[in-house]
């Protein structure tokens, strides 16, 4: 099984990673960290799905995280029953 871990933070996602990332998670509000301080300094805040993107892009923070993706499904946020059946569907029997 091959993991890829990264630091949004030091390596930011595109906005074309994000795009296929949110496609992923079920649509770009999945993907906002709402509660997080950059999102409540954004005034106003980003008013399509593509002003998020490239938001997101720019600013990291911005993000919800975790993020896991597998071949089994997608986890933004940590959800512990969410992440649990995905890592349990992608563990070695």
């Amino acid at each position: 099984m091959a993991v890829e871990e990264r630091d949004l933070i030091a390596a930011p996602l595109t906005v074309d990673e994000l795009s296929r990332l949110a496609e992923l998670a079920g649509g770009v509000p999945a993907l906002v960290s709402s509660k997080s301080p950059k999102a409540k300094q954004l005034n106003p805040p980003p008013a399509t799905a593509t002003a998020w993107l490239e938001a997101m892009a720019a600013e990291p923070r911005l993000i919800r995280r975790p993020i896991l993706v597998t071949d089994h499904g997608t986890a933004v946020g940590f959800d512990p029953a969410r992440w649990e059946a995905l890592l349990a569907a992608i563990r070695p029997s």
